[in-house]
Parts: structure tokens; C-alpha cells; sequence
């Protein structure tokens, strides 16, 4: 696979994806706001409620920044929220104004861009549906970079999209690419892994604290996955 491309096509996506128009942000604008609401599921607010004690924290792929708006809403100080997406970084910002939080710094980063970060340098972790929809090469250098640059009580935060089993493959005549990812118009929505698989792939670098279940709206099976990590220190 052209791993280059892949991560371009989407980026490329997700630009589309999350814009908002001018007639849609005056909607909103209109709108009584409640950031509880801004969660798809009360398991994940929750954890991201336990991040109120961070002084430094990163959302990781942060899209429109709801996980990063309940954070801030909850306690915790400093937070960035990047993406790489230049029109994913207007939404995040329309949205950081929108519930009128003040320490929430969007940034817009390419790949490199963890790379550059310091060691033991954020307290805090946030990252929602990121890591199982890109190549998992690089889902495996950024959960090596994560370790590097958290500090050593870090509170962990990954959400994961739920695991499709053999069963669902066949029941709904998928095929996955190389047996684990899947494409969707020739752009990945899914690199398939069960939680073993990930937690193999957590293991040189993070503990489980916990995992657990939730779903989404409308959604009657709880099968997407919330991991609470603490770092691995050597």
C-alpha cells in the first residue's frame, strides 16, 4: 500500500467532511449550547472529565475539539488540539469560540510534527477514533512518539471504532485489504484490529487501566472501545 497517498486522501476526506458553512454556523450561533451534550456517549465524557487535573494536554486528530471543549469545561488547563487538516483546524476553531473557551490552542501540524515535541511534556492524552483509520504503520509511530512525549503520570484517553468480526465481514460482503483495512470510494475508514491485537501493539509503551464498551447515538450494540492507559515507565 501507498501509505503517502492513503494519509493524503485523508486528510483530504476529512477537510471535506467537517467544514461549515456560513448558514449552518449561524444555526448554531442561534442555539441554547450545553457542553455535555457534545459527546456521543456519557462513558466517554466521563473520561474526559478525569482529565479536569491536567495541567498540559493534547487531543491528538482533535476534528471539530468537543473532546477538547468537555476537557477544558471540566478543569484542565492548558490544552492543544491539533489536526492536519487546514479547513478540520477553521471547524475547531468556529467550535473553540462558539462555547467560549479560552485555553484550547488549535493547531494545524503534519505528520513530522510529534516528532518535534518535547520529552514528558503533556500530562494528558486525548485521542477519539484516530489511530484505526489511518495506515497501521503510522499507528504505530505515533503510539511510540505518545510514550515519549507524555510524562510518567500521564492520564491516557483512546477511543477506538468497534472490531469487525469474520461474521460481519461475511454477513455484509466486505473484503479488507491485506485482511484488516477497509476502504470505503478508495478512502480508509477502518484498520481492523481486535483488542488483543491492540493492546499487543500498546503493550511496549502503555498499562491498561481500563477498557471498556460504549456506542454511539441510534447505535443498539455498545462495541466501539475506550482505553484508559497510564505510561509504561522503564
Amino acid at each position: 500500500m501507498n501509505n503517502k497517498k492513503i494519509n493524503e486522501d485523508l486528510i483530504n476526506f476529512w477537510n471535506s467532511a467537517l467544514i461549515i458553512n456560513d448558514e449552518d454556523k449561524k444555526e448554531y450561533q442561534k442555539r441554547e449550547l450545553d457542553y455535555h451534550n457534545l459527546s456521543p456517549s456519557i462513558k466517554q465524557f466521563k473520561a474526559l472529565a478525569n482529565l479536569k487535573k491536567c495541567n498540559n494536554v493534547l487531543d491528538y486528530g482533535c476534528g471539530t475539539c468537543w473532546a477538547s471543549i468537555i476537557a477544558s469545561k471540566s478543569g484542565a488547563n492548558n490544552i492543544t488540539a491539533v489536526d492536519m487538516g487546514e479547513e478540520i483546524i477553521k471547524t475547531a476553531k468556529f467550535y473553540i469560540d462558539l462555547y467560549h473557551t479560552t485555553n484550547i490552542k488549535p493547531l494545524l501540524i503534519n505528520e513530522d510534527w510529534l516528532k518535534e515535541e518535547n520529552d514528558n511534556n503533556y500530562d494528558g492524552l486525548i485521542c477519539s477514533n484516530v489511530l484505526d483509520v489511518i495506515p497501521l504503520e503510522t499507528s504505530k509511530k505515533i503510539i511510540k512518539e505518545f510514550h515519549r512525549i507524555l510524562t510518567n503520570d500521564a492520564y491516557i484517553i483512546i477511543s477506538l471504532n468497534f472490531y469487525m468480526t469474520k461474521e460481519m465481514q461475511e454477513k455484509r460482503n466486505i473484503q479488507l485489504v491485506e485482511d484488516k483495512y477497509l476502504f470505503v470510494n478508495d478512502i480508509l475508514r477502518l484498520t481492523n484490529l481486535s483488542d488483543d491485537e491492540w493492546l499487543d501493539l500498546f503493550k511496549p509503551y502503555f498499562d491498561l487501566i481500563n477498557l471498556d464498551y460504549y456506542a454511539w447515538p441510534n447505535e443498539s450494540k455498545e462495541t466501539r472501545r475506550l482505553f484508559i492507559l497510564k505510561k509504561r515507565v522503564y
